[in-house]
């Protein structure tokens, strides 16, 4: 199959105009999962929470691209997990499936927040990343594509975006848009409020 990048554009253009989100397990409109992203937001940061990022491959670095965001413009304590001692350690010791996990299960505190990517959805990592910040009782937001059945999308994130959309560029570069734009339209704001 081939594509042009007119067409690549006009896809993800598609997906991004058509995310099924949910809040709570909830059908909702883009804009009011939207809304509750930014208020996630603003409470970790007025209760002096932190926020967690979990991400494999490309996802990852997007991770660290967004965590550096949240700190620079928010001033939001944040923190990714995917250094490659950290991962190789949690690795070595205790599998692949819990890179994230474990240290979450020393780190995360009651109403810390937990961004969760998964393009697939599946990765068993990022699903058990959710599984210990629900424990703890932090919040989460989740971000898949490919498969609107994909266990991330159904895992009772706090708000649950899935791109319906079939190649990790575009699932990478929507869900990296969509976070950009909660950082940014909330950068803006405290810059007129301030």
């Amino acid at each position: 199959m081939t594509m042009t990048a007119k067409q690549w554009l006009v896809e993800l253009s598609d997906a991004m105009r058509e995310p099924v989100c949910q809040i709570k397990g909830g059908a909702v409109a883009a804009t009011d999962a939207f809304n509750e992203m930014k208020r996630l937001f603003i409470e970790t940061k007025r209760s002096d929470k932190a926020v967690y990022w979990v991400g494999n491959g490309g996802s990852a670095a997007m991770c660290s691209h967004l965590s550096q965001d949240v700190l620079n413009k928010l001033g939001t304590r944040t923190y990714v997990l995917s250094d490659t001692s950290l991962l190789t350690c949690m690795a070595n010791d205790y599998g692949y499936e819990a890179v994230y996990a474990k240290p979450l299960e020393g780190l995360m505190r009651e109403g810390d927040l937990l961004i969760a990517i998964s393009s697939s959805g599946n990765s068993k990592n990022i699903l058990n990343a959710v599984a210990v910040a629900q424990d703890k009782g932090a919040r989460c937001i989740a971000l898949s594509a490919f498969d609107a059945d994909n266990k991330l999308n159904h895992a009772g994130a706090d708000v649950s975006l899935f791109l319906p959309c079939a190649l990790y560029g575009h699932a990478e570069v929507g869900h990296e848009a969509l976070l950009h734009a909660v950082i940014e339209t909330l950068w803006l704001e405290n810059k007129t409020n301030g």
